[in-house]
């Protein structure tokens, strides 16, 4: 067991470091939140699953590489209602369905009072994410998952501010691009504590190019790595079932290119803490909260940082008549 974990870690890792660590993360990180919310977890054969949340992202800090900027007159911040449906067709295989709504708004002020205020909302890209389980434990000590899948250009690019003037590409619902996704996440049970699990999930986003911004120009997103390490359990607290979860979330982006040029103050590298807690209302229900701040940033120029990101969900799962959820009954006993 312990040698299938390790070359399972050492293939997920790879995937992930064979992308240059210079990457950078771009102020566009108050767009659509796609990378960190793809993949649902695993179930049964047979299994439909469906969650529904709402996304804040709040940019409030002003950062020049690594040093913070004593100026708050620019805030951003980005309010996403994100919607998951997963259907299990084997016990390897299963689909992710991603949609979106985003609403995007910018404040400037000067002087002790807003000078401008810009905002942009509507529907967000789509993304089609197809998992293979490629490692298989009956008994659910070792799951190791890899997914690929695209992410379709659904989202406006064309909002414009009071002024009839586009609003830049990182104020958009959209991108107006098809974007690569590749996805994979290694779980392992711990012996000490059959309940606990080790968790490890990456996701590499290869942004493509939108040909018809502005109407004749092009614009890219920088390609976008993501990694995430850390720990999650399943607990009772007065009779109530929870499921609380602590993550260390590394995210590393390219600059972004218009007309083929690079553009400054884009790209950078950060990273989170996320902390997070389900609670179970039944067997196959559950209510989600996240919170992540970040604890280091790495940006190139002068870019609006997140300051924090608050997430809050519903998670429903309907497995086929007469046969439960494995998991949920095992580790209840």
């Amino acid at each position: 067991m312990y040698r299938s974990l390790r070359a399972s870690l050492i293939v997920l890792l790879l995937a992930g470091f064979s992308y240059p660590a210079a990457w950078a993360q771009s102020c566009c990180s108050g767009g659509v939140p796609v990378s960190s919310n793809l993949g649902l977890p695993g179930g049964e054969k047979g299994v439909l699953q469906w969650s529904l949340a709402y996304d804040l992202n709040v940019l409030n800090t002003l950062q020049d590489g690594r040093r913070r900027l004593d100026d708050r007159s620019r805030n951003r911040s980005t309010h996403s209602v994100l919607a998951e449906l997963g259907y299990t067709w084997s016990k390897r295989w299963s689909t992710d369905l991603f949609f979106s709504y985003i609403q995007q708004e910018r404040t400037i002020t000067q002087g002790g009072r807003q000078t401008d205020f810009d905002r942009a909302s509507g529907l967000g890209d789509a993304v089609v994410l197809v998992k293979y389980r490629l490692l298989y434990r009956e008994r659910g000590a070792t799951s190791f998952y890899l997914g690929w899948g695209a992410k379709l250009p659904r989202g406006g690019f064309d909002r414009v501010d009071e002024r009839g003037i586009l609003l830049s590409a990182d104020l958009q619902p959209g991108s107006g691009a098809w974007d690569g996704i590749f996805w994979g996440q290694l779980s392992q049970q711990l012996a000490f504590r059959p309940s606990m699990n080790v968790v490890a999930t990456t996701t590499i986003a290869l942004k493509g190019e939108n040909p018809v911004f502005n109407t004749n120009e092009t614009y890219a997103f920088g390609d976008e790595w993501l990694l995430a390490l850390g720990l999650s359990d399943r607990i009772f607290v007065a009779k109530q079932l929870f499921d609380p979860s602590l993550l260390l979330r590394y995210r590393t982006v390219r600059a972004d290119f218009r007309n083929d040029t690079e553009l400054p103050s884009t790209g950078g590298q950060w990273l989170f803490l996320n902390p997070s807690l389900s609670w179970w209302l039944g067997k196959d229900v559950s209510v989600n909260a996240n919170f992540e701040i970040p604890i280091f940033a790495d940006l190139e120029g002068t870019q609006a940082t997140p300051s924090y990101r608050i997430n809050l969900g519903l998670y429903w799962r309907l497995a086929r008549k007469g046969k439960e959820p494995r998991l949920y009954l095992e580790e209840k006993k």
